[in-house]
């Protein structure tokens, strides 16, 4: 029987993610597996419409209980952050449109600010990525040369978009830059300058990096620099990172070698976890976090947002760039995304 495979096009910037596998830590075969659409979130921290999407917060029945005497009551992400956050972010946040909390920053950030370790699970668009910033910005101290806040990665293309809302908050006005020095963003990522970024780390250390695994284990074995001041470490797309036979070691490396979960706060960010108690169980038994993290899962109402249509059509594997093509021009999108199964 001739092999099937399914061509997909997206025409939002939602898209699905994929699941763990059965095993969080075993590679996977990759000619077992049909294409995945496995990629980072295009838009959603340029748009404010789907911050304010109505999600529905369940708790972790094996996760401690949270307090929310400040999320609860507060009606707006200023609220929450003030007295965390700098006010010159809080004022960029504003411009940009963040101003109504969605439930997963409602949930986490009153426990982040109190230096609990979170596990971030909620739907893509659900606001995850400026929860881990704001607590980023709330800790760090932009005087000090030494990287404090690492953001890990699975692809170039999400380093990329997570590098450039963090310089979007980290932006000052003209007349504060003279007063005080401004936050430093370096992306580390595959495919990038690292030659540059080598000179750079050894001559200041950014107090923020985000990297993808392989570009960041290269600098960390040449010791080009060190994570002993490190205060925050995020990993964003974590189940992804799991069931990739390439960047599974190497994390794990990260998570336990290179700095320590007694002297960090540890942040997993992803938006499908369905084995979560075991991950949650791993996470305290393999000490990538401490014993004490809490599971954040914000369940949202509608399966995907209202406005993902989603449809596929089975080819044979020889013709998926023809029928690619024939959907384009007959979807005629303004934008779209294609996801592919390799890398």
């Amino acid at each position: 029987m001739a092999s099937l495979t399914r061509a997909a096009l997206l025409t939002s910037s939602a898209m699905a993610k994929p699941s763990l596998s059965s095993s969080l830590f075993q590679p996977q075969n990759p000619t077992s597996m049909l294409p995945t659409s496995v990629a980072p979130r295009p838009s959603q921290f340029l748009s404010s419409a789907s911050l304010c999407r109505p999600l529905r917060a369940v708790a972790s029945p094996s996760s401690a209980p949270i307090e929310h005497d400040v999320g609860e009551d507060a009606h707006s992400l200023r609220q929450i952050c003030t007295g965390h956050v700098p006010d010159h972010v809080l004022r960029r946040m504003e411009e940009v449109g963040y101003v109504v909390p969605t439930d997963v920053q409602r949930q986490a950030l009153p426990a982040l600010f109190s230096g609990r370790d979170c596990i971030l699970h909620a739907q893509t668009g659900s606001g995850k990525t400026l929860t881990y910033l704001l607590l980023i910005f709330s800790v760090i101290n932009t005087q000090r040369s030494a990287v404090q806040a690492l953001i890990i990665v699975p692809t170039r293309e999400l380093g990329i978009q997570v590098t450039k809302v963090a310089r979007l908050l980290a932006a000052k006005p003209m007349e504060e830059e003279m007063e005080q020095k401004s936050c430093t963003v370096m992306a580390l990522l595959d495919g990038g300058m690292l030659r540059r970024h080598k000179s750079w780390l050894k001559a200041e250390p950014p107090p923020i990096v985000v990297a993808t695994v392989g570009s960041l284990c290269q600098m960390l074995e040449k010791l080009v620099f060190k994570l002993e001041s490190l205060q925050v470490l995020v990993v964003d797309e974590v189940d992804f990172m799991f069931n990739s036979s390439k960047q599974v070691s190497s994390l794990r490396k990260l998570l336990t070698f290179y700095s320590s979960s007694n002297n960090r706060q540890t942040i997993l960010a992803s938006a499908s976890i369905p084995q979560h108690r075991r991950f949650l169980h791993d996470c305290i038994q393999q000490k990538w976090t401490k014993s004490d993290v809490l599971h954040i899962y914000v369940n949202p109402v509608e399966p995907m947002p209202s406005s993902l249509n989603h449809r596929f059509m089975i080819c044979h594997k020889n013709k998926r760039h023809e029928t690619l093509l024939s959907l384009i021009k007959s979807d005629a999108p303004e934008s779209g995304i294609i996801f592919v199964n390799e890398q």
